[in-house]
């Protein structure tokens, strides 16, 4: 019955051989080994393409399997982040390895230049293409640089990458990160960034990596390491920050960048040292409000110091938002210039208007010698001595008012001090007067009236205005005694040298001259308009 399994044609004469099978080959249940070891091992190294056989214990069976899939391959290094380790910055740095092949139990580490090796403090496998290592920075010696980073893989094969970890090589911040400073729009701004590079003498340059700088500055790298934002500030609508990064380079390329900032402020106040129009800003609908009128001229030859210009100071002026404003600026009256009585008596100061607002100009000084009293004004001018024996002139009066249509005594000016002449051996002459304070009387020491203080200019700082200047003082003839102006631009008076003007946009009025040989010819000061708003 056996024999009848195998029919003609199944099998042919020559399916089988010695050349093809050896006997014993095939046994009933297996193939015998010799059919594996009894062959001649090849001499050539086994090529990719060549097969092997495998037992494959899910499915219980032999398997052929290229050589090629049986390789175990090493991993690939692509990149580290970053590039460089500034050892200046905390005490260790964290590095980022990417590549591929990075297995389980992938591991890795630095050599230095001298093939020592240095172990990272921990190594993280974050996926099969990225390890994070962190780096102590004691261990690593500048004089080493750069460091090779070896890989090793779960299957303990290893991949060198020569020259990838720089140590202090980059730009080093001298300049701390934060604020360059703060200024205010339309104003001029400058700061300077300076990063030096430790180990060698290359020139460092900048620019700007991210964000923006003001509108209207420029980066520009100057020699000597140093970089410069400058320009004018942008105007902007409220207080801005802007913050920014610089990104230094050396000549070779290694770069550190550091983020900073720069505020703009916006302007909340307007000084008018001129006349012109104010722009209310959208939005403003009032106002504080300081105008100071020109201050009066001083009166020549023993006169009086002039009167101070007008000051008129009002908080929460109405005003229409998105409205204008025409303001105009008092200039200062002129000093008498030595000539006949006419010209002896110093010039009333011009006003400032706001609007409706006026602040009055304030009154010459009187001439001396001539009896001429001072002129009426915001406050008024000194009187004059005389020279020539009995009653000197009076001080002028004081105009100045609170306006119309305002609650509450918003005007300030005073009269000045009258003139004087006790005996024949002594000439006074009275000082002008003040936002704040009469000018002193000939036999009070012929002194300015002071001005008043306020700090609407940048809502800090008090500052004083309108005060008048000083009258000449002789004690005795021809020995003449000095006497200040007072507080806020008044004019000192002519003793020892020439008097002065009074202070320029703060409406101050100018010193009396002692003598006619004194002629300096001492004008008011300009007076000036300040607008403030929240």
């Amino acid at each position: 019955m056996a024999l009848n399994k195998i029919k003609t044609g199944s099998i042919t004469d020559d399916a089988v051989n010695s050349d093809k099978l050896a006997a014993g080959s095939v046994t009933s249940t297996e193939l015998n080994k010799t059919a594996i070891t009894g062959q001649t091992e090849l001499s050539e190294t086994v090529n990719d393409a060549d097969f092997t056989l495998i037992f494959d214990t899910s499915s219980s069976s032999l398997k052929k399997v290229l050589r090629s899939r049986l390789k175990q391959n090493a991993p690939v290094f692509t990149a580290v982040s970053p590039t460089n380790v500034d050892t200046g910055v905390g005490s260790t740095t964290s590095l980022v390895i990417t590549g591929t092949g990075f297995t389980a139990g992938s591991n890795a580490r630095l050599v230095d230049n001298s093939g020592k090796i240095v172990e990272f403090t921990t190594v993280t496998r974050n996926s099969a293409v990225q390890l994070t290592c962190v780096a102590t920075h004691s261990a690593l010696d500048t004089t080493q640089s750069p460091y090779d980073i070896q890989i090793t893989n779960g299957e303990g094969i290893s991949i060198l990458s020569a020259n990838q970890l720089d140590v202090n090589a980059a730009p080093i911040f001298i300049t701390s990160a934060g604020s360059l400073g703060t200024g205010t729009e339309g104003t001029s701004f400058s700061a300077d960034i300076v990063a030096q590079d430790p180990d060698s003498t290359s020139v460092v340059s900048y620019e700007l990596q991210s964000g923006a700088l003001p509108t209207g500055l420029s980066l520009t790298s100057l020699s000597g390491d140093v970089g410069r934002i400058s320009g004018t500030l942008p105007s902007v609508a409220a207080n801005t920050t802007f913050n920014f990064v610089i990104r230094a380079t050396d000549s070779a390329s290694n770069t550190t960048s550091r983020a900073f900032s720069i505020t703009v402020n916006n302007v909340l106040f307007q000084i008018f040292t001129s006349s012109g129009t104010f722009n209310v800003p959208t939005g403003v609908s009032s106002v504080d409000l300081l105008a100071v009128a020109g201050g009066g001229g001083g009166g020549n030859d023993g006169g009086g110091g002039g009167g101070a210009g007008g000051l008129v100071f009002i908080p929460g002026f109405s005003v229409t938002p998105g409205g204008t404003v025409s303001v105009t600026v008092g200039c200062g009256g002129a000093g008498g210039d030595g000539g006949p009585q006419a010209g002896k008596r110093g010039t009333t100061g011009q006003d400032s208007v706001f609007g409706t607002i006026t602040a009055k100009g304030g009154g010459g000084g009187g001439g001396g010698d001539c009896f001429q009293a001072g002129n009426p004004g915001g406050s008024g001018g000194g009187g004059g001595g005389n020279i020539g024996g009995g009653d000197c002139a009076g001080g002028g009066s004081a105009i100045q008012s609170p306006q119309s249509g305002q609650s509450g005594a918003y005007g300030f000016g005073n009269a000045g001090g009258d003139g004087q002449r006790p005996g024949n051996l002594i000439q006074l002459s009275g000082g002008g007067g003040g936002a704040a304070a009469a000018g002193q009387s000939g036999t009070g020491g012929s002194g300015g009236g002071a001005g008043k203080a306020y700090t609407i200019a940048d809502g800090t700082t008090s500052v004083y205005y309108a005060g008048g200047g000083a009258g000449s003082r002789g004690n005795p003839i021809p020995t003449w005694q000095p006497a200040s102006g007072g507080q806020g631009g008044g004019g000192n008076n002519g003793a020892p040298s020439g008097a002065q003007a009074g202070q320029a946009n703060k409406g101050g009025g100018g010193g009396g001259p002692s003598a006619s040989s004194q002629s300096s010819l001492a004008p008011g000061g300009k007076g000036v308009v300040i607008v403030r708003w929240t």
